[in-house]
């Protein structure tokens, strides 16, 4: 299967990843790739390609021995670590709630296709799709995938989430039972989709009440994801949310952002006019804010950091990066490594 260098997910995906690297005591430093601060909170505005995924799904493998790197990592799963999602999931009410939700933001997480949701009288079928890549990181992947909603569903659901199955494209792996011992339940391989069945009984039940404990560290996580925004009113925060985590390889427009906030381009406009803010100055900030990430971080090829921003030049970009800051990337750049060199001189 080749690998669509195009399709990219959040980094945030990356993290309990790293987590279980460092759990068995391994340094993180020489896998993670560059431009990425693993250690300063900076994954949940990131994107990865699938192929640098891919890449370090495999040499975490190797590192650790371990076949069944995308389950190992799954189990390591934290809400917490999807910024968004966290901020949005803080407050839904019910099941159907939460996965009406999780499909419309979907593409925040990932490019594939947003999984599709077949809702029967006892039980409730997620179909989930796996983006093309390497042979081991897509089993990895659907490990992954499939480890994490799992994980969600108990961490959700409480007692009222039973799951009744699950289904994987690739045939089973040398570690099925290890597989099946997790899920606890018998599962099926060489399937047309991944899939994830669950029962259908905690649809509309009130979440809050069967894991106030959760949402609690929900609500207070989305309080300091607000906090970043303090200075605005609860639309145009929520806005800024959006654009943060917009994935570089798909254009952000007015529209598309108001389609995954279920209204119209106009309303969205009025509704931010209604705050004394505009889209424009949104995006321009949360432009500025990746553009010195990445700059602070080492980027050093101003041309791809151009596009994956969203301008159609380099000209354009270093035009506005210079109105907004007052220098070039490039000084921008240099001055940054070397306040960078003065402490770790001073040290």
């Amino acid at each position: 299967m080749s690998t669509n260098s195009a399709s990219t997910l959040t980094t945030a995906a990356v993290q309990p990843l790293l987590r279980l690297l460092e759990s068995k005591g391994l340094s993180i430093d020489e896998l993670v790739p560059p431009g990425f601060n693993a250690r300063h909170g900076q994954f949940c505005s990131q994107r990865m390609s699938i192929a640098q995924f891919d890449r370090l799904l495999e040499q975490a493998s190797k590192l650790l021995g371990e076949p069944a790197i995308g389950l190992a990592s799954g189990q390591q799963m934290e809400l917490s670590n999807f910024y968004l999602l966290t901020f949005l999931l803080s407050g839904c009410h019910t099941g159907r709630e939460a996965l009406t939700l999780l499909r419309r933001y979907y593409s925040l997480i990932s490019d594939t296709r947003s999984p599709d949701l077949f809702v029967g009288q006892q039980s409730i079928k997620l179909v989930y799709y796996v983006a093309e890549g390497t042979a081991f990181g897509c089993q990895a992947r659907s490990e992954l995938i499939a480890s994490s909603i799992h994980a969600a569903g108990k961490a959700f659901g409480d007692n009222l989430y039973q799951i009744q199955g699950a289904g994987f494209r690739f045939p089973a792996p040398p570690y099925r039972e290890r597989l099946e011992q997790f899920f606890g339940v018998p599962l099926q391989f060489s399937q047309p989709h991944n899939w994830v069945s669950f029962s259908s009984r905690m649809l509309d039940k009130p979440l809050m009440h069967t894991n106030p404990d959760l949402f609690g560290r929900l609500r207070r996580q989305a309080e300091r994801a607000v906090s970043r925004f303090g200075s605005m009113q609860e639309f145009s925060s929520k806005v800024m949310h959006i654009l943060y985590q917009w994935p570089d390889s798909i254009p952000i427009t007015k529209e598309a952002v108001a389609e995954l906030l279920s209204t119209s381009s106009r309303t969205l406009t009025r509704r931010l006019q209604e705050e004394n803010c505009q889209f424009s100055s949104l995006l321009r900030d949360v432009r500025l804010e990746k553009a010195k990430q990445a700059l602070e971080a080492g980027h050093s090829d101003v041309q791809q950091l151009a596009i994956e921003l969203g301008f159609s030049d380099r000209r354009g970009f270093e035009r506005a990066f210079k109105q907004w800051t007052g220098h070039t990337p490039a000084a921008y750049r240099r001055t940054c490594r070397n306040d960078a060199g003065e402490m770790a001189g001073a040290h």
